[in-house]
């Protein structure tokens, strides 16, 4: 016989609602967490000393504050109060007038007894009592060591967990350990939000990172996360790659690919502009491959400017030139007006210039997406990608840059950004064109190369375009000027000096055979035949 089931619908046990996620206050934690804290959850935060867990759990609490919460702070069994509030007052989050109003402050000394199991109870009853929607613990480590019995401190987290989430208060409890400690892992089941902080020491330097390693019923961003401490407090800086394929997109302003072939991006210098076949093709990677001293900052400054005059705003990413500095480097041409007046007061022209030095590459990719964003760039220069490469690899290895750059060119695409990123060669001065690729001239839709090369003892510039992707393309050679008041000038087939790009072609050919270049017979020789 079948067993039956019950046909009443309002048998059915109801689903209790998803619980309400709270802001954090911190700079994109709520991205990295997939929403924010839900209300009510226990929130447990591991790291080792110096990690920053206390300044984390400080600047939740008083965000929460400010929104006009009530907060109930309970200090470590070893240090005072007095010393929690000393330290806090050097961030800028921290709001001495809300102190003994919306924020009470405690030791734990004062909730447990001197001898004895340690309970919640009296922790449970200061929470009903001031009504409180936050409650950070901080120090659960120290009762630990007063209770060595783990299965009681495990207890106590889940009777905290419970009760104050029956009173719809958030708790935030830190404690000294390693977040993937596999002792730990008993007790943290009763978490419903798990937090790890890490300092971890690369070479001569430290780099701080934050991992969600759990919140339940949520999809956190995985992996580990950038984050830095300053004066303002706790900044948190998404992988860049987990950014791109996770569904919770905070601030997109995903752009609809158009069917239709939309207007090149132009550089505004005709010759140049037709060897792309119009223009670089929206939404796409472009690398500006070139030696020192061709001009290819001088060439990605015309291509910025000249879509300012298009009215779409660009921005700079520099790891070398100040804004400053671009300017100075204008002065001897004719755009160098158009340039200032771009820059001042953000006229359509933004300069992010970042020292190159211990950069965290997911801090970078952060600003300079928020940058986009906030001015509706439609325009954007690297210049150059060697410093950001070398700092993907400092801080994760070599094996994470593929990845790093195809995410990032993916969320300039759906952003509806034309790149342009400048690369140097391997060599800076060459006999012959370089063809070489690499992980970016991979991954990029178009590359147009800059080359200095020596021949018969003169240097010379020359310029040519590779690859376009979704476009057709002339696959010429080209000389090409920095002239002043130009800029850069591509000459055309008429004036360039054809006989020296046969040469250049022939000594090409020869190289790959590996056979010494033809001679060229003089018009005595060609006579006698």
């Amino acid at each position: 016989m079948m067993d039956s089931f019950p046909s009443d619908a309002t048998s059915v046990p109801m689903v209790p609602p998803p619980s309400p996620l709270e802001p954090t206050g911190i700079p994109h934690l709520d991205l990295v967490l997939g929403g924010g804290l839900p209300k009510g959850a226990l929130t447990v935060i591991l790291g080792p000393p110096g990690s920053g867990k206390t300044t984390l759990a400080s600047q939740i609490a008083f965000a929460a504050a400010q929104r006009g919460e009530k907060v109930l702070f309970l200090t470590a069994l070893s240090e005072p109060t007095t010393k929690l509030l000393e330290h806090l007052r050097s961030y800028s989050f921290f709001a001495p007038n809300l102190v003994g109003r919306t924020v009470q402050v405690f030791s734990l000394q004062q909730f447990f007894p001197p001898e004895g199991p340690i309970t919640g109870k009296a922790i449970v009853a200061e929470v009903h009592r001031m009504k409180a929607s936050v409650v950070v613990l901080d120090g659960f480590q120290g009762l630990r060591g007063q209770d060595t019995d783990f299965v009681a401190a495990r207890r106590l987290l889940y009777d905290l967990g419970t009760q104050l989430s029956m009173l719809g208060t958030t708790s935030l409890v830190t404690a000294e350990a390693d977040p993937r400690d596999t002792t730990l892992f008993p007790e943290m089941t009763t978490a419903d939000v798990l937090i790890g902080l890490y300092n971890t020491l690369l070479g001569v330097r430290t780099h701080r990172a934050l991992e969600v390693l759990k919140v339940r019923g949520k999809a956190a961003l995985p992996g580990l996360h950038g984050l830095a401490i300053n004066e303002i407090g706790v900044h948190v800086f998404p992988r860049l790659e987990t950014r791109l394929r996770h569904p919770f997109k905070v601030g997109w302003n995903k752009k609809t690919l158009s069917a239709t072939p939309a207007k090149r991006a132009t550089f505004e210098l005709p010759e140049l502009d037709t060897l792309l076949g119009g223009g670089l093709t929206r939404q796409t990677g472009t690398v500006l491959i070139g030696s020192p001293g061709t001009g290819k900052t001088l060439l990605a400054l015309q291509f910025l400017l000249a879509g300012v005059a298009e009215g779409e705003p660009g921005v700079y990413l520099g790891f070398r030139e100040t804004a400053d500095q671009l300017v100075q480097k204008s002065e001897d041409f004719a755009w160098s007006q158009q340039l200032q007046h771009a820059l001042s007061a953000r006229r359509g022209l933004t300069v992010h210039h970042w020292d190159p030095v211990e950069l965290d590459p997911d801090h970078v990719a952060t600003e300079v997406l928020a940058a986009l964003e906030q001015i509706g760039a439609r325009r954007l220069v690297i210049d150059s990608l060697a410093e950001w490469e070398r700092a993907i690899q400092r801080s994760s290895g070599a094996e994470r840059v593929p990845d790093y750059l195809a995410a990032f060119l993916s969320l300039l695409r759906e952003r509806g950004v034309t790149l342009l990123a400048i690369k140097e060669p391997t060599q800076g001065i060459i006999t012959q064109p370089d063809f070489s690729v690499n992980e970016l001239t991979v991954l990029a839709e178009n590359v147009v190369s800059m080359q200095h090369l020596i021949y018969q003892g003169k240097l010379h510039r020359i310029l040519f375009v590779p690859k376009m992707r979704f476009s057709a393309h002339d696959e010429t050679l080209r000389d090409f000027l920095i002239t002043t008041p130009e800029g850069v000038r591509v000459l055309t087939p008429n004036e360039r000096e054809q006989d020296i790009l046969i040469k250049l072609a022939e000594q090409q050919a020869a190289i790959q055979r590996r056979e010494p270049p033809p001679q060229r017979s003089s018009p005595s020789e060609q006579e006698q035949h």
